[in-house]
């Protein structure tokens, strides 16, 4: 009897499944994408998670693991430490976000487990190669800021125009955005990290509805998800520490309180898609509606989105409260 190697027979089931082969091209070419492409048409990378995802949930978890390694080893080859670690980074958020799925953990447990895990480990192993080996943060830091920077500028410029008799505050601003984006850039990794897990995780819980046989994740709707009602009292707590004349407080505050925003934001864009949905029109219309809304109306539409989210604690504009949690 011929012994066929466990790597030949992983490999032919994943030629043999036309899924999972559709998910290896699809991962390969999103997490490769970096390589070929300007970083501004590399947006695309957010949905690296998502076949991975799908993989580890729907599959043994040794293929999502395989996949991960034959892209790893590719990017070695090709001499790209930071995309190594993006990879790592997109395994970290996979693997966890489909065990918490397989364990039937919640919607809001899945999503922490999936931001807190791949963010402490990655800041260890950013803290551990930048002593050992090199400073590779700093040098991701600075290009990070010299771009942001520049589009900054490039706005307050085009404001500049817009607004003549205000040349001094605007000068005065350009000076100060640096120190706001080096300020922030704890809360703008997290909330970048949130959003993108927030966004795959909508995706596989949709692919696994629709594919046959369907999967069924959750019981629970998304549109109907809620933040803890304790947040409000870290909200509060951040909000009056910003009010602490000391500078290392109140940098932390104002981190913690724009990641508090940020989950209030989601929570209020589910209340309005909760509510768009009542709208007599099919599924696609109601996405352009939405989008049209928010191309008009971008900046007003996260301020009362975050508002929403933020006052549906006594609020309860969806209507699932029974009692008052709160007094």
């Amino acid at each position: 009897m011929v012994v066929v190697p466990r790597k030949n027979w992983a490999m032919k089931a994943v030629v043999g499944n036309l899924e999972m082969l559709s998910l290896a091209i699809l991962s390969g070419l999103l997490t490769l994408l970096p390589m070929f492409v300007p970083v501004a048409a590399g947006l695309l990378t957010a949905f690296a998670p998502f076949p991975f995802i799908v993989l580890a949930v729907k599959y043994p978890w040794h293929y999502a693991v395989s996949l991960l390694g034959l892209e790893g080893g590719v990017l070695l080859l090709g001499s790209r430490p930071p995309l190594l670690f993006f990879l790592s980074q997109c395994g970290l958020v996979a693997l966890v976000t489909a065990w918490a799925i397989r364990r039937g953990w919640s919607i809001s447990q899945t999503i922490v487990g999936s931001l807190v895990v791949p963010l402490g480990i990655g800041a260890l192993l950013l803290a551990v190669y930048g002593t050992l080996v090199q400073p590779l943060p700093q040098g991701l830091l600075t290009r990070y800021f010299d771009r942001a920077v520049s589009w900054s500028q490039q706005y307050v410029q085009t404001l500049e125009q817009m607004q003549e008799g205000e040349d001094e505050q605007l000068a005065v601003l350009v000076q100060a955005l640096p120190q706001l984006l080096f300020a922030v850039l704890p809360a703008l990794v997290v909330t970048s990290h949130l959003f993108m897990n927030v966004l795959n995780y909508i995706l596989v819980r949709r692919y696994c509805q629709r594919s046959q046989p369907p999967l069924h994740l959750d019981p629970d709707d998304l549109l109907c998800w809620h933040a803890s009602d304790y947040l409000v009292w870290l909200f509060l707590a951040s909000g009056a520490a910003l009010l602490i004349p000391i500078d290392a407080v109140s940098t932390i505050a104002l981190n913690v309180l724009l990641v508090t925003l940020a989950v209030y934001l989601l929570q209020g864009l589910a209340i309005a898609l909760f509510w768009g949905r009542r709208l007599p029109f099919p599924l696609g219309v109601q996405w352009l509606v939405v989008a049209v809304v928010f191309l008009i109306a971008g900046l007003l539409c996260v301020a009362v989105c975050t508002a929403a989210g933020l006052f549906d604690l006594w609020v309860d504009f969806r209507r699932q409260r029974r009692h008052s949690l709160l007094p």
